[in-house]
């Protein structure tokens, strides 16, 4: 609002602010924002953005601007109850707020909180303590998640190097196996050809008889 340099600029910048201020009650209370939730707002967030040069804004607003445009419609409006919220900040006191002046001067100066705010802030202090202590917990759980990985792997690997071994024991009893059935073959057929050679040295040989005569001749 301070850049702008025409006052019907400047009354647009406090429409646009206002019109956003409605807005964001609206989408907070699901409803649509009355008179009295906008004034507080309002007051809010001139405190909260503290304008520069707010009263020079509005008193050049207040002596070039229409009229027309200051004292009616939307625009009037906004106007009016930026006025008031000003007026307000203005006379703004401890008695105004049912406080001591002690406890309005703490309050301005930063050094008290409100209830609710302290509220918050334990809440949000717990809630900080909360996610820190979920942190660690999390922490130590991929620690030893990270552990017990390490471990299977090792183990992984010692029962391959296990049935490694056991499977080249298994060979090799298993080609000594072969190998004596081979030789007891071997020394099986060789058995059973010993003892056919015996078999025929055994057998008796049959000799002619001096005794048999050959057959006589006839003449035809």
């Amino acid at each position: 609002m301070d850049a702008k340099r025409a006052p019907q600029d400047k009354l647009a910048c406090v429409s646009k602010c206002s019109q956003h201020i409605f807005e964001a009650l609206s989408t907070s209370n699901n409803e649509p924002a009355n008179a009295d939730d906008f004034l507080t707002s309002l007051v809010y967030v001139v405190l909260k953005a503290n304008p520069p040069r707010l009263h020079s804004n509005m008193q050049y607003m207040i002596r070039f601007g229409l009229p027309h445009s200051l004292m009616a419609g939307e625009s009037g409006y906004y106007f009016t109850n930026l006025s008031c919220a000003v007026a307000f900040i203005e006379k703004l006191d401890g008695s105004a707020l049912n406080l001591s002046p002690e406890e309005f001067e703490g309050y301005m100066r930063g050094q008290r909180a409100p209830a609710a705010l302290t509220k918050r802030h334990q809440v949000a202090n717990d809630t900080q303590k909360l996610l820190e202590e979920l942190q660690g917990r999390q922490q130590k759980l991929h620690q030893g998640v990270d552990a017990l990985t390490m471990e299977l792997q090792k183990w992984v690997q010692v029962v391959h190097s296990q049935l490694d071994e056991a499977t080249s024991q298994f060979d090799k009893v298993q080609k000594e196996i072969t190998a004596q059935a081979e030789a007891s073959q071997v020394m099986s057929s060789l058995a059973q050809d010993g003892s056919q050679e015996k078999v025929k040295e055994q057998q008796p040989v049959l000799l002619p008889n001096d005794n048999c005569q050959a057959p006589k001749q006839t003449a035809c």
